[in-house]
């Protein structure tokens, strides 16, 4: 009966209350208000701070500029990029996690 909102904030609270080293976390800010969204992408940064590794699914690349360390880019189930964020950048030339993946996995 809880709203799409409301149930990505329950699923975003159990996953952080149990203090486990490494969360898994697929598309943590769908359904989200943008002030909720702010505040669970602190709760991840503040985390992944303490050590914690931290997975995180999307298809909302912007969402992830400032989270990741290091990307795995996925099509039709298959691994097509591994790298880290600084790398990526560097050798996209792109400072958007969405233009720099875009721009290497664009057909030469």
């Amino acid at each position: 009966t809880l709203s799409g909102g409301t149930r990505q904030k329950v699923s975003a609270a159990l996953a952080f209350m149990f203090n486990a080293q490494v969360l898994i976390l697929d598309e943590p800010t769908a359904g989200l208000d943008p002030l909720s969204s702010e505040i669970l992408k602190d709760k991840i940064s503040k985390e992944n701070k303490n050590g914690k590794l931290i997975l995180i699914t999307s298809h909302i690349l912007s969402e992830l500029d400032d989270l990741i360390s290091h990307i795995i880019y996925m099509q039709e189930g298959k691994i097509r990029l591994h790298k880290n964020i600084d790398e990526l950048k560097k050798e996209s030339g792109q400072e958007k996690l969405s233009k720099a993946i875009s721009t290497l996995m664009m057909p030469q």
